[in-house]
């Protein structure tokens, strides 16, 4: 294999180990073993295992929050069942990847992984507050009650993925709550003063 090649099958081989289970489970020697390679090879293309998982996440392709494009000019109801199953899509697409990022609940004492998972909320919450403008205002209990749904929704993704539920249910949880948390929910907030 090409030096490009040998990188590229390492990190595959790590995309499927890190959506078996957490990041901080999974060793290089893991990968290695996996990958049929040295573990001197693992470490002279990575260095250590966070940078392996940062090169699987930054191998993933399109973020969950770009393929959300739906915007005002779409009628609020029509644009929450796009945006969702826009985002479903993506991660029935790269489920390993989403695994790897999301879905375990990644230890957020490593400050890396944790600053990298707050960078992808922060862009969600931005990108619904851009595409909802016409119901939404970016206001501190905006951003509070959306961030709070991001964890709702991959908790509900979670139990799709790992078969606990099926899509049209999260599908139909996702559109219902996020539909009612920008229609009433917020505003309530807005209403009742709360600051952050």
């Amino acid at each position: 294999m090409s030096r490009d090649d040998r990188r590229q099958h390492i990190t595959d081989t790590a995309r499927r180990l890190f959506s078996e289970r957490p990041y901080t489970s999974v060793s290089t020697a893991d990968i290695a073993d996996a990958a049929g390679v040295a573990r001197s090879l693992v470490h002279h293309y990575f260095g250590g295992i966070r940078s392996v998982f940062f090169a699987v996440v930054a191998s993933s392709g399109a973020s969950l929050s770009d393929v959300r494009d739906a915007g005002p000019e779409t009628p609020f109801e029509e644009r929450i069942a796009r945006n969702v199953a826009a985002g479903l899509d993506i991660v029935d697409e790269n489920r390993e990847m989403w695994l790897a990022v999301v879905g375990h609940g990644v230890d957020s004492s490593d400050p890396q992984v944790h600053a990298l998972l707050v960078t992808i909320k922060e862009r969600s919450v931005a990108r619904m507050i851009v595409a909802n403008a016409d119901v939404l205002s970016d206001t501190a209990p905006t951003r509070f009650a959306l961030s709070c749904f991001q964890d709702f929704s991959a908790a509900a993704t979670r139990a799709w993925v790992l078969g606990e539920a099926t899509r049209d249910e999260a599908e139909a949880l996702l559109i219902s709550t996020g539909s009612n948390l920008m229609r009433r929910v917020i505003p309530e907030l807005e209403d009742s003063g709360l600051e952050r």
